[in-house]
């Protein structure tokens, strides 16, 4: 192969490497169709919230409104306007309580929101239940028939999204009971509530945020690009052997599993709080001087001080979900450590499935060009972010690397890239071209600069 073949197989492996492995390995549904309303509960140990969701156009026919059903600001302002109206009927329409001919619950209503989805705009309106019994109980009555009562063959969908004993963490989409005509009162019964299903759903919320994490796996992934070479004499050279970049690999995840463990759980008991803004604009940051390493070494064969540095403020990125779910509410200390082993979990397969391609592709002539360009686009990418987080405009470059992402075939082309850098190992050898590792015996010489 030619070197301008090498290094169109290297640009190709470099973008695959930034589209397919900066996003989730699992895609995520929305339940909303437009033809329902909706019930989401958040089941804390010190009381229940919860929001309620109803199409804009069905408010609209069975209210006499007339709220905007296409921009947010003209949707929220007309939401405003028409919110004594709105929540005078939902008060007639919903109430939760014990059940049992016992009073209900007193539920006072919130501040609305504004959703657009694919089969039209959803009207959002929260709620928190007043003074319920602490812990609230595991079964309770909840009745609902807005605009079921107006609408034939209409219905509405009760949600668990949060529920620790149960295991339940930002669920949007799996219902747990359907409100029909004729059924507008039904039990809510969340039944096998354990200690252990809390925890386990923890793990699982972290290893799902850290999949879902795009700047979290970047940072990780930047970082990995050198862990398979050695800087000496301004240049970058293949590692001597597996044990050496294993050892550079090991490191860096424990670093970095260090810093984002304190400020985790600093910020976790409220320990420690700053500006989610500058939060997410230096995870932005950290990704882009990582890349910017690879380029210009600022810490030669020792990456695992920027993991430890900017890990300090991933911690707190993810403390912040924490507290947006509200799992600072409910078994902190346990939803901290779950969360966390969570966390571990995800970073360790991401390491897992792309470590060994790396190293497989350090000595071909394509990783000359591999690493300064998936440096390059890791780089682009969260300069975009971090303009985005600045300024608080939305760019759309999430809009694009997103539904590149977010798709179980990337498991597929993980496999496929490991097949090209086989391929690309073997041709290296049958020509004789695999690039050495550096001799050690020789005098070592560090200047400022580096090239691959």
């Amino acid at each position: 192969m030619s070197t301008t073949s090498a290094r169109r197989v290297a640009a190709l492996l470099a973008l695959a490497t930034v589209l397919l492995l900066t996003g989730p390995l699992l895609g995520s549904a929305s339940a909303h169709t437009g033809e329902q309303s909706y019930i989401y509960l958040q089941v804390f140990d010190d009381g229940v919230e919860g929001r309620l969701e109803f199409p804009v156009r069905d408010l609209n026919r069975v209210l006499g409104l007339d709220i905007d059903e296409d921009d947010r600001d003209p949707a929220l302002a007309d939401l405003a306007a028409a919110n004594d109206a709105i929540v005078a009927y939902v008060s007639e329409h919903f109430a939760i309580g014990p059940g049992n001919g016992a009073p209900d619950w007193v539920v006072a209503f919130g501040d609305w929101d504004h959703l657009d989805v694919d089969f039209g705009d959803y009207a959002q309106l929260s709620f928190e239940v007043i003074d319920p019994p602490t812990p609230p109980p595991r079964t309770f009555s909840v009745r609902f028939d807005a605009i079921i009562e107006s609408i034939d063959d209409y219905f509405g969908l009760l949600i668990i999204e949060t529920d620790w004993q149960g295991g339940v963490f930002n669920n949007e989409a799996d219902f747990l009971l359907t409100y029909r005509d004729g059924r507008d009162t039904q039990a809510v019964d969340l039944d096998n509530p354990s200690f252990w299903n809390g925890f386990r759903g923890t793990i699982e919320l972290g290893t799902e945020h850290i999949f879902i994490g795009t700047d979290h796996i970047l940072f990780v992934l930047v970082l990995l690009f050198p862990s398979v070479l050695v800087y000496r004499q301004a240049r970058w050279y293949p590692s001597r052997d597996f044990r050496s970049s294993f050892w550079r690999v090991l490191k860096i995840a424990t670093m970095f599993t260090v810093a984002h463990s304190i400020t985790l759980t600093l910020g976790g008991l409220g320990l420690l709080d700053l500006q989610p803004k500058l939060v997410e604009t230096v995870i932005a940051a950290s990704i882009i001087a990582a890349a910017l390493h690879n380029l210009h070494p600022l810490y030669a064969n020792h990456e695992h001080y920027i993991a430890f540095g900017f890990g300090l403020f991933h911690g707190l990125g993810f403390a912040g979900l924490l507290n947006d779910l509200g799992l600072d509410r409910t078994n902190r200390v346990w939803s901290l450590l779950g969360f966390n082993l969570g966390v571990e979990i995800g970073q360790l397969a991401i390491i897992g499935l792309v470590f060994p391609i790396l190293f497989v592709l350090r000595r071909t002539r394509a990783y000359r060009w591999l690493m300064p360009l998936g440096s390059i686009g890791c780089a682009a990418v969260a300069f975009v972010w971090m303009l985005e987080r600045i300024f608080e405009q939305n760019l759309g470059v999430s809009q694009i690397v997103d539904p590149l992402v977010e798709s179980p075939e990337v498991f597929g082309l993980l496999g496929l890239a490991a097949v090209v850098a086989v391929g690309l190992y073997l041709r290296d050898r049958r020509a004789g071209t695999l690039r050495a590792p550096f001799d050690e015996s020789e005098q070592l010489d560090e200047p400022a600069s580096a090239t691959v």
